[in-house]
């Protein structure tokens, strides 16, 4: 062999060294790469997981607190629900029409104050402009003594729970004769 080959053959082995060098690091980095993809994955079901459990926790415990709130709500009518029979006794026992009307006025006066403390206020429509978010318009009026769009009469009254109305007024509106 003469001086060029021992040098090539020493090359050529140097270069196999390397690469086999450069392959165990790859290697290395691989491996390393997939265990971090395994924690990852790892922790991305696990959160997925937390994350189900919580929708599921939140979801019970809305369901408890609107049917306490509701239970809270039964339980303040039931003694207007009581005075109704009260009332509806009388009348069959032969009460007077006065003492009838005295109790259901009572008991109309008892499921406003109800409806106060839950939030829910009686909305003013006569003389207010016709607003279609507000009122619900099923009939008209010819009158001058209003304005055209006005609300004239009130069928029903309109209710709202803080800002959000939870039933339009039923109205009739003015229009020109």
């Amino acid at each position: 062999m003469d001086e060029q080959q021992v040098q090539d053959t020493l090359t050529n082995e140097q270069s196999a060294e390397q690469v086999e060098g450069d392959l165990n690091a790859i290697s290395d980095a691989v491996s390393k790469l997939t265990e971090e993809r395994d924690q990852i994955q790892d922790q991305l079901v696990r959160t997925m997981a937390d994350f189900q459990n919580y929708k599921k926790r939140q979801q019970a415990e809305q369901s408890m607190v609107r049917q306490y709130a509701t239970e809270s709500l039964i339980m303040t009518l039931l003694p207007a629900l009581d005075n109704f029979s009260r009332a509806v006794n009388a009348a069959e026992n032969g009460g007077s029409m006065e003492s009838l009307l005295t109790g259901v006025k009572a008991i109309d006066k008892q499921l406003r104050f109800i409806l106060e403390q839950q939030g829910v206020q009686a909305m003013v429509s006569i003389g207010q402009p016709f607003d279609a978010n507000m009122h619900e318009a099923i009939g008209t009026v010819a009158t001058d003594d209003f304005e055209a769009d006005t609300v004239v009469q009130e069928v029903a009254t309109g209710y709202r729970m803080g800002d959000r109305i939870i039933r339009p007024a039923t109205v009739r509106v003015s229009v020109k004769p």
